[in-house]
């Protein structure tokens, strides 16, 4: 795999700043929208704006910070190919970068090595064989709040009032399970069960965002709903040894927990999980 080259120098290029840059690292474009929005997340800032890479157009991300004072920074990724360029600056200031620069770079750092760890137990976990894998089943409900959903959507979600969750389901046994995704639930503090709203819906919010925001808005309810199909929890079912995973989408809320029932294919019998956010 081809390099990315990550830029943390700004215009000057004096020694304390390029001891920053990271170079020649094997990341991906998609790798490098999301560790960078990841490393801004983890020092603390709040995500303003964010506008995905791809090979066809640059990204942009921005955040802001409140401590002795509202800090306010840009981070621009570049994909040429298989490569990518990432420039992270702190708004309004030509000097005196340097602190933002590093922990840029600590906090970049830090994520790749995180990212590395977590591919490697994969691998190796996938590499065992069936009867070794880990047993019993496993279910994970992850929201993915505000901007952080384009990355994967290419939406915004978020102003339509459009909560996407990634649904995995991790079947470790020798049994085959079904299960209905319109029965999973997001429970609010009150106890309230929210469940997913039928695509078109969600898509139509969506349309209905965009238009408002800007007329001339490129995407209809039809292309926005076909996108949002291609990511969806696929099937109602999941076989010995095998794993499905695949987005819901749910109105916007304060949810602090989910429910999943998975279904014993030969003995009917079921079994649920509760997820706690």
């Amino acid at each position: 795999m081809t390099g990315i080259g990550v830029l943390l120098a700004g215009a000057t290029c004096t020694a304390p700043i390029r001891q920053f840059d990271i170079e020649n690292q094997a990341l991906t474009c998609q790798q490098a929208n999301e560790y960078s929005l990841r490393a801004l997340q983890a020092m603390g800032f709040t995500i303003t704006a964010l506008e995905p890479a791809s090979p066809e157009r640059p990204g942009l991300l921005r955040g802001t910070r409140s401590g002795t004072g509202d800090q306010r920074v840009t981070v621009r990724v570049t994909c040429t190919g298989r490569t990518a360029d990432v420039d992270a600056s702190e708004d309004g200031k030509l000097l005196g970068q340097l602190d933002f620069k590093r922990g840029f770079y600590l906090s970049f750092a830090a994520v790749v090595t995180q990212a590395e760890i977590i591919a490697q137990a994969a691998r190796a976990a996938a590499a065992l064989p069936a009867e070794k894998r880990a047993a019993g089943l496993r279910v994970l409900l992850q929201p993915i709040p505000g901007l952080a959903a384009k990355l994967e959507l290419d939406v915004d979600l978020a102003a339509a009032g459009v909560l996407p969750v990634r649904v995995t389901i991790d079947n470790g046994t020798g049994r085959a399970y079904t299960f209905d995704p319109d029965a999973i639930a997001l429970i609010q503090q009150d106890g309230t069960r929210v469940h997913a709203l039928a695509v078109d819906v969600a898509a139509q919010r969506v349309a209905d965002a965009q238009r408002q925001a800007d007329p001339q808005a490129p995407r209809d309810a039809r292309a926005i709903a076909s996108l949002l199909r291609e990511r969806l929890l696929p099937g109602r079912a999941v076989g010995a040894h095998q794993s499905t995973s695949g987005y819901l989408f749910f109105p916007l809320g304060a949810y602090v927990k989910g429910r999943v029932s998975l279904q014993d294919q030969e003995s009917e019998e079921t079994e649920g999980f509760v997820v706690e956010f």
